[in-house]
């Protein structure tokens, strides 16, 4: 089973294997996932956690040994390609070998800059006028073609910019650009209740009763889960 864990589940994993208190049924989802998913790292990670967007930035890369021993664990030595290399190779079909690769590195970031600026240009327009927006500029900045990348990019933009009853974060893009490169592949998806909503299907948010529970379906076994 192909597990992606969004940095908001990988980062309170690593919380808890630092001793910090609050994180414990992460921890106790690290520990049951062992052995029974795959679950790589990616340069979303790496960008996270060398220049975070969600915290401090006095704090980037304080996590970076508990990341890398949370993904040592799961990972079976694996990495999530570029999301670039990803949605290229997405002309042939959808593969998870053109996912997948031993070629990561914790040096390495997710490069957002062709996306710079695009969902503050749609935010405001209805929906469908989001969407018909953000495929011509991917396509435009990218050169890709209508991949299922570019399309699931284009709507969680679209979803994103037309929603006008949440307060936008900077985070964002770079939610939208993860998802769109993990999810057509990943069996479960980990992730916070925003994206959960958005991607309802094979997505889980970090909720407590929403980890306990994960907790419970795995610890009988992955051949249990739905």
């Amino acid at each position: 089973m192909l597990v992606y864990l969004d940095q908001n589940y990988a980062s309170r994993m690593a919380k808890h294997l630092l001793g910090q208190r609050g994180h414990e049924v992460f921890g106790q989802l690290f520990h049951v996932l062992k052995g029974q998913v795959l679950a790589p790292p990616s340069p979303f990670h790496v960008l996270e956690t060398l220049h975070p967007i969600r915290g401090p930035e006095e704090k980037a890369g304080y996590l970076l040994p508990a990341l890398k021993e949370v993904f040592a664990a799961l990972s079976q030595g694996f990495w999530v390609r570029p999301w670039q290399e990803v949605a290229q190779r997405q002309v042939r079909g959808l593969f998870r070998e053109d996912l997948l690769w031993t070629g990561g590195n914790w040096e390495t970031p997710a490069d957002l800059s062709p996306f710079l600026g695009l969902l503050e240009a749609l935010r405001g327009l209805p929906y469908r006028e989001a969407l018909e927006g953000a495929l011509r500029e991917i396509q435009s900045r990218t050169g890709l073609k209508e991949v299922p990348f570019v399309r699931l990019l284009a709507n969680l933009l679209a979803c994103m910019a037309a929603d006008s009853n949440r307060k936008p974060r900077p985070s964002d893009l770079l939610d939208a650009v993860m998802a769109a490169t993990v999810y057509p592949y990943a069996d479960l998806l980990l992730t916070d209740r925003y994206l959960r909503n958005l991607l309802p299907e094979r997505s889980v948010g970090g909720r407590r009763k929403e980890v306990q529970a994960l907790v419970s379906r795995f610890a009988q076994g992955v051949d249990s889960l739905p």
